[in-house]
């Protein structure tokens, strides 16, 4: 297999890995946050500031829309997606993301 193969592949199995809709969220934290913030350092950051903003809520008898680890699962997805050069995320969107409706 070519390295663009290998990329496509590799996508394919993060979206396998969180699901159809947490790729999409993490597709888009990526693209919302940049590639120069999901360094490895910030990532982590922001995984403990979700939880502790989770336990927080949790203690203050907040419901929040979306759980802790489902936010924590966006930002993972984001972080291995960081990987792929902008052009190859694209190639895989074109071709296997549906957005409205459309392929």
């Amino acid at each position: 297999m070519n390295d663009k193969t290998d990329d496509i592949q590799a996508i394919r199995n993060i979206e396998n890995k969180y699901g159809l809709l947490l790729f999409g969220m993490g597709l888009s934290h990526l693209v919302d946050v940049g590639y120069q913030n999901l360094s490895e350092e910030n990532v982590k950051k922001g995984l403990r500031r979700i939880m502790a903003q989770g336990e927080d809520d949790k203690a203050d008898g907040k419901i929040a829309i979306m759980t802790p680890d489902v936010q924590c699962d966006i930002l993972r997805c984001a972080a291995e997606l960081v990987r792929f050069s902008p052009w190859t995320l694209f190639a895989y969107i074109k071709k296997y993301v549906e957005i409205g409706g459309v392929y």
